[in-house]
């Protein structure tokens, strides 16, 4: 039985290109076209590929945002970002919207119908210089939410309060310090958490708690 795939790529070049591939090989099958995500959802109910290659910078509606429309609706449906875009943003957004794989145009295009096996086949294609790019930006994150580790007891007390938006003055109150104490903590806090003021602190404290 042949897989029902469909793409959206708003470049003719890439179009052309993507469309030939797909036809050239006799296990897909070839359900919609589009050059803009609005018009590929106006259609799913009616093609409901099983496969989708999502290019994300689109005129209108952006790809990223029909992945997650897509993924809200019809969760089994895969998708693969097929783009030239390598930013971290964009391929984060993609994935936290919902992608199953990331590929770029100029090192994957020659290699698809492979890729599309291995999503069949339960795997994630990705391109590896994107998966190197994945791996660095989770490390960051665990590297800034451990930076909370370093704190002692004591600067953990001082932002718990800081975070709670009280001043100084009463902070020291509470905990029968020197405000000169308080300030001496809150540089040190500042400083292990990489962050340049109150407001920041408060904001990477909240989103450690969550």
């Amino acid at each position: 039985m042949s897989i029902k795939i469909a793409f959206i790529e708003d470049n003719q070049v890439f179009y052309h290109a993507i469309k030939i591939l797909i036809l050239e090989n006799e296990q897909f099958d070839l359900v919609g076209m589009f050059s803009n995500a609005e018009s590929f959802l106006k259609d799913f109910e009616f093609i409901k590929p099983e496969i989708v290659l999502m290019d994300i910078d689109l005129p209108g509606m952006s790809g990223i945002e029909a992945i997650a429309s897509v993924k809200a609706n019809y969760p089994d449906t895969k998708i693969i970002v097929l783009t030239v875009h390598d930013g971290e943003e964009n391929i984060i957004n993609s994935l936290k919207a919902g992608a199953d794989g990331y590929l770029l145009k100029k090192s994957s295009l020659e290699n698809l119908s492979e890729s599309i096996n291995v999503i069949l086949n339960g795997g994630a294609p990705i391109t590896p210089a994107i998966a190197h790019k994945i791996v660095l930006h989770f490390q960051k994150e665990q590297s800034h939410a451990g930076d909370m580790n370093n704190l002692t007891s004591r600067e953990k007390e001082v932002l718990s309060y800081i975070s709670e938006g009280l001043l100084n003055k009463e902070i020291a109150e509470k905990m029968f310090i020197s405000i000169d104490a308080i300030k001496k903590h809150a540089q040190s806090i500042y400083a292990k958490i990489q962050v340049r003021n109150r407001a920041e602190a408060m904001k990477k404290y909240l989103n450690n708690l969550g």
